[in-house]
């Protein structure tokens, strides 16, 4: 043993074989999260094409907050889901007398904030709001004729 240095620790193999289950077990958890996600976003747009179809504008903006707050995917896939889910309740009827009474022309998002401080849901964080996101989906439908959203 003349010439080597003693070590310590826990030896290269134990390491690398930790690090590979942890891979492994971390790996299998973030797909079977994927799959829940998926599957509950694929409902929930099965749902809301349906209620869609007998909700007004303010029924469609209390279902979507609805579903924000027993959404079960991970927090920030259902707070980037509000516009979608939100499109596809909006896209069940025609809505053009409720586009009529917004104002487009409006540069400033200032009225999103407003509308939900009366509605009784106002926003903590504006840049983390489920409400104002509602609501400018609701703008964003309009402004392209009940085709879509921009996300």
């Amino acid at each position: 043993m003349q010439g080597q240095a003693p070590t310590s620790g826990p030896r290269l193999w134990v390491v690398l074989g930790s690090i590979a289950v942890l891979s492994v077990v971390l790996g299998v958890f973030a797909y079977w999260r994927y799959v829940v996600s998926e599957r509950h976003f694929a409902r929930t747009v099965v749902e809301m094409d349906e209620q869609g179809k007998r909700l007004d504008v303010d029924g469609c903006i209390a279902a979507v907050l609805a579903w924000h707050k027993r959404c079960e995917a991970n927090k920030s896939l259902c707070d980037q889901g509000v516009p979608r889910v939100m499109m596809h309740c909006l896209r069940g009827q025609d809505r053009k007398n409720d586009c009529s009474e917004l104002d487009v022309s409006a540069a400033t998002a200032q009225w999103v904030f407003n509308r939900c401080k009366d509605r009784g849901t106002p926003c903590a964080n504006r840049k983390s709001c489920p409400c104002a996101d509602a609501y400018r989906a609701l703008d964003s439908f309009c402004r392209y004729d009940q085709e879509g959203i921009s996300l």
